[in-house]
């Protein structure tokens, strides 16, 4: 029996390998890019500017070491956390809400103050998550985001 090591995975680290072209994420918000009010991006979104206010992301959303998402948002697919959810502050943002329909992943530099709410959540060495995160069902959706983004 081949072990992990002899085939050179590295079993002692996690990696999570972000790839927007492999993910089929369509839309970007670049860098030094402030976006605010009301947002539907579909089939996905590569988050390394700023996005406040409300909204539903189609697909993936990736919230990249540069990029920040303030409000309340539904994501219809995963979420990785690479920058920054919510306001940047010491404490909680009761103002950020997000609701991912797939797995939230907050990377070692992902740092979280607002709201998570997501079917599954992986946080790598190092993730940062002040604010307050509950698991939902998968058949689950959250009423007060429920048509009124």
């Amino acid at each position: 029996m081949t072990t992990a090591a002899e085939v050179g995975i590295d079993t002692g680290h996690d990696t999570l390998v972000i790839d927007p072209v492999k993910m089929n994420i369509t839309n970007r918000v670049a860098e030094g890019t402030i976006l605010a009010g009301k947002h539907r991006f579909e089939g996905g979104l590569l988050l390394q500017g700023t996005l406040d206010g409300s909204g539903e992301i189609a697909g993936r959303l990736v919230v990249w070491h540069s990029g920040q998402l303030r409000g309340r948002f539904r994501v219809l697919g995963d979420l990785y956390v690479l920058g920054q959810v919510g306001a940047t502050t010491d404490n909680t943002d009761p103002d950020t809400l997000v609701e991912c329909q797939g797995t939230a992943y907050v990377a070692s530099t992902g740092i979280s103050t607002g709201t998570i709410l997501a079917t599954r959540l992986r946080m790598y060495d190092g993730a940062t998550l002040q604010g307050p995160f509950k698991t939902l069902r998968s058949d689950e959706s959250l009423p007060v985001l429920d048509g009124r983004l």
